[in-house]
């Protein structure tokens, strides 16, 4: 849209349901993501995860791009878009533009801009941090080209109306991941979960509750179990907890407001953040048969979000988003020289990031800041 004015509502709420649907069903990503391009006037739009731990990207889906142009992107450029770390350090829900995260000198040389970006002629972003779950964020990217106009004020405040519909979206699809999840495998797939899942039936009953969701129940600080129905410990959470099942429970198949966040709070000073999901429908009601649910509740403690790699590191030292990339990518014993042609850079720039790292930690030669950084790592669980 290239007018300054807001987008209708109907168009909105279309592109908001095409959201939801693309959760529940993974394959309409990319129709999804069109809404999206047209409501922001962006060339291009793409939906990914990026795998900090193992360093790729996985792709959900994408508008306006050939497919050689994706291949390329997730097997060459991927590592070296310095957007990435810059943009996954931010808090979940958070827009952002180019300009908001690197300097654009730096975008401009890198390699990302000048052998894959600009060939496409693609020059200005933007997107949404929607999902933080282990080492793992995911997002949504919009692209417009050289002849465009920049994203401005408008763009931004446009996506941050999508931004909570966005991140719901990407919880919803993170908690049940349908890409596999079966019939045969559902029951075992929400045991594993670390988000506590209650299914209630449409009378608001409880039938069925997942190992974490009864850890939630026994410590009985934000959440309870009582005549069986899940009731939350504050008048005013209860309140407006059960207002959320009761629509979710009558809600129709096709409705905008598909899911429903809301936090809990506990009389402890901490809480729950919930999203509350209808089951119902045709194909809710699939996957929900094996319980009889009408309506599921995720509750996570927003807490509890594992670092990124080198975050934590990042944080004391205050370091930017590229020093960060460049230690990243020097960890594993690379050179100067090699940890630049692998992001992409100029080992100058490589060079200023590093010597700028050296004065913030205190250290003066690389096997030293890393050892520094090593020691500062916490354990890495296998899975």
């Amino acid at each position: 849209m290239a007018s300054n004015e807001d987008p209708p509502l109907e168009a909105f709420s279309e592109v908001v349901e095409s959201i939801y649907d693309a959760a529940l069903e993974p394959s309409q990503w990319p129709r999804a993501l069109g809404a999206i391009a047209e409501l922001t006037g962006s060339a291009r739009t793409a939906a990914g995860i990026t795998d900090h731990g193992h360093r790729r990207v996985v792709d959900l889906g994408a508008h306006g791009f050939q497919l050689e142009h994706l291949v390329a992107y997730k097997e060459r450029y991927a590592v070296m878009n310095p957007l990435l770390i810059a943009a996954h350090l931010r808090p979940v829900g958070s827009v952002y533009t180019m300009s908001m995260l690197v300097d654009e000198s730096e975008f401009l040389e890198s390699r990302l801009y000048t052998d894959w970006a600009r060939p496409l002629g693609l020059r200005d972003f933007i997107g949404v941090h929607a999902l933080r779950s282990g080492q793992r964020s995911a997002g949504i990217s919009a692209i417009r080209t050289e002849t465009q106009p920049r994203y401005g004020e408008r763009d931004v405040r446009l996506f941050g109306l999508l931004a909570p519909h966005i991140c719901r979206a990407f919880a919803i699809s993170d908690a049940l991941d349908l890409r596999t999840v079966t019939s045969e495998l559902l029951q075992a797939t929400l045991d594993a979960l670390a988000s506590g899942v209650y299914l209630v039936d449409r009378e608001g009953h409880v039938v069925y509750m997942n190992p974490a969701a009864e850890r939630q129940v026994r410590s009985g600080d934000t959440l309870k179990v009582r005549d069986n129905r899940v009731v939350a410990t504050r008048p005013d959470s209860h309140a407006l907890l059960s207002r959320e099942i009761e629509a979710a429970v009558r809600e129709g198949a096709r409705s905008v407001n598909i899911a429903h966040a809301l936090a809990l709070e506990s009389n402890m000073g901490t809480g729950l953040v919930a999203t509350v999901l209808p089951l119902h429908g045709n194909r809710r009601g699939t996957m929900a048969g094996p319980f009889a649910a009408a309506a599921a509740i995720f509750a996570q403690d927003p807490q509890r979000v594992p670092p990124l790699p080198g975050e934590a590191f990042a944080k004391i030292h205050g370091l930017t988003a590229g020093e960060l990339r460049v230690l990243l990518a020097m960890a594993p014993g690379l050179s100067v020289k090699e940890a630049s042609e692998m992001l992409g850079i100029s080992e100058a720039t490589s060079k200023t990031h590093l010597q700028r790292i050296f004065d913030k930690t205190g250290t003066s030669k690389q096997s030293e800041l890393i050892r520094l950084l090593m020691s500062s790592a916490p354990p890495v669980r296998s899975h």
